[in-house]
């Protein structure tokens, strides 16, 4: 996957976003709203638990971590480019995604689909005291490590989406985000990803920019 290809991705995923919260977040969180507290959502919670063990997105501090990954990665670089670079990319992506994007939950306040429903405010769900839903941290955590290994590791692509597009799809199974908040989280990781890509290929990374 070259940076035009991320760039692509991260439009098609702004479009979803803003079709999400025009015409399908509400009707999306209704059809899931019974799997709530059902044994589905548990075992995906379960599953979700694993995995962000695995992937570190419970610890340590996601400032921490997105600092650790450059540090790491520029001091590997100087041994074997592209393990470097694909560390500094996923460090810099997740300085972006994840952690600028926690403070966009903070500073929007929207309620996930289950507290929405439950307050009977499906249509009023921004500017909760709160409200913690947009962006999906999951996908900004994920997407940062999906798009950095598609753009420095081609044949990694195929599985790092597929993973990715679970993960984004469990959370909306269970009510835990709406469809624009999935899709917002990617379109901010993949858009960051090819800034920074394009960034780092000037510095001698190796993969493609436009092609």
């Amino acid at each position: 996957m070259s940076v035009r290809q991320l760039v692509y991705l991260a439009l098609a995923s702004a479009i979803v976003m803003v079709l999400g919260m025009l015409v399908l977040d509400a009707p999306i969180a209704r059809a899931f709203g019974d799997v709530t507290d059902s044994p589905l959502d548990h075992a995906l919670a379960q599953v979700l638990d694993v995995t962000d063990r695995v992937v570190l997105l419970l610890w340590p501090p996601k400032e921490w971590l997105a600092i650790a990954l450059v540090v790491l990665g520029a001091i590997a670089w100087r041994f074997h480019t592209r393990a470097g670079a694909t560390l500094v990319l996923m460090g810099l992506t997740h300085a972006v995604s994840r952690t600028f994007g926690g403070y966009l939950k903070t500073g929007l306040g929207r309620l996930r689909p289950s507290e929405a429903l439950a307050r009977g405010h499906v249509g009023d769900s921004w500017a909760w005291d709160d409200g913690f839903a947009f962006p999906s941290g999951h996908v900004a955590h994920y997407g940062a490590i999906a798009f950095a290994l598609c753009l420095a590791v081609p044949r990694a692509r195929v599985p790092a989406l597929i993973v990715l597009g679970a993960i984004a799809c469990a959370r909306l199974v269970v009510d835990a985000h709406w469809l624009s908040d999935v899709a917002g989280a990617a379109a901010l990781a993949a858009g960051a990803a090819a800034l920074f890509g394009a960034m780092l290929t000037r510095l001698g990374a190796p993969w493609s920019a436009w092609r």
